[in-house]
């Protein structure tokens, strides 16, 4: 695995309004659990870092909390129409224990020695977080 700037990493969370942020590191994989809060409650955000070709592949994503039964045809317009309001991302629907839920995933791909280099990384954690937000304005 790459060296990763960890701490700088959970700085830019905080800084952009993580209120926890957790990090767990085995031999491949850096995950990065960060609690934010989003249109007044609690929302975790996953970050996912591996190694690829010597750059950090960064993978954030979250789950929404509305479940809804196995969707049909016109769900997946539903979820077609959001997606093209999304600058960064997307949406997708998985089924998790008998629900069907909502995903949205983000990936970013940097070199680990230059990722505060420019703006780049912060701007693509703030905007995936913003979409996530925007994302449960909608399902309102």
């Amino acid at each position: 695995m790459i060296k990763l700037p960890l701490a700088e990493i959970r700085q830019c969370l905080e800084t952009i309004g993580a209120l926890q942020v957790t990090v767990t590191e085995d031999k491949d994989t850096v995950m990065i659990l960060s609690m934010f809060t989003l249109r007044h409650k609690p929302t975790g955000i996953f970050l996912l870092i591996s190694e690829v070709g010597g750059q950090a592949l960064f993978q954030l994503f979250t789950t929404f909390d509305q479940a809804f039964e196995k969707p049909g045809v016109d769900f997946y317009e539903v979820l077609d129409k959001l997606n093209t309001k999304l600058a960064l991302g997307h949406v997708q629907v998985k089924e998790q224990e008998g629900d069907w839920r909502i995903t949205y995933r983000s990936n970013f791909v940097g070199d680990p020695d230059a990722l505060f280099a420019n703006h780049c990384f912060r701007n693509y954690i703030s905007f995936s977080v913003d979409m996530v937000g925007g994302i449960d304005k909608e399902m309102v």
